[in-house]
């Protein structure tokens, strides 16, 4: 399964709006996904596994309490083999703006496959 993909999988459930890259429209809530490849498991010059570095976005208003949400997003990670989650907050002039940071491992990647 493609890193996108299992974003989508894990988080879509949380019933918010699940965006690649960046978001252009009006909710005041939602997420916002992006990674980083770094091929890992070299042998004979060839990637054998890719690594990526992810992060969700959370966005929702001032007044919103977020820890429950961010609870669901770091488990939802958690149980689709993400790693253990890092949460930060991060400095907004609307609303709230929070980080959730994982990994994920990909073993069938190969040399080349840059939109796995």
């Amino acid at each position: 399964m493609s890193v996108d993909a299992a974003l989508q999988t894990a988080l879509k459930p949380r019933g918010l709006p699940v965006f690649p890259n960046r978001y252009t429209g009006e909710a005041l809530e939602y997420l916002v996904t992006n990674w980083t490849l770094i091929p890992e498991l070299h042998a004979g010059d060839l990637a054998g596994a890719a690594r990526y570095l992810v992060q969700v976005h959370y966005y929702l208003p001032d007044k919103k309490n977020p820890n429950p949400m961010l609870e669901e997003i770091c488990l939802a990670l958690a149980a689709a083999d993400f790693t253990c989650p890092e949460v930060l907050q991060v400095d907004e002039k609307n609303g709230q703006h929070w980080l959730v940071e994982s990994e994920y491992c990909d073993g069938g990647y190969r040399y080349g496959q840059c939109n796995a």
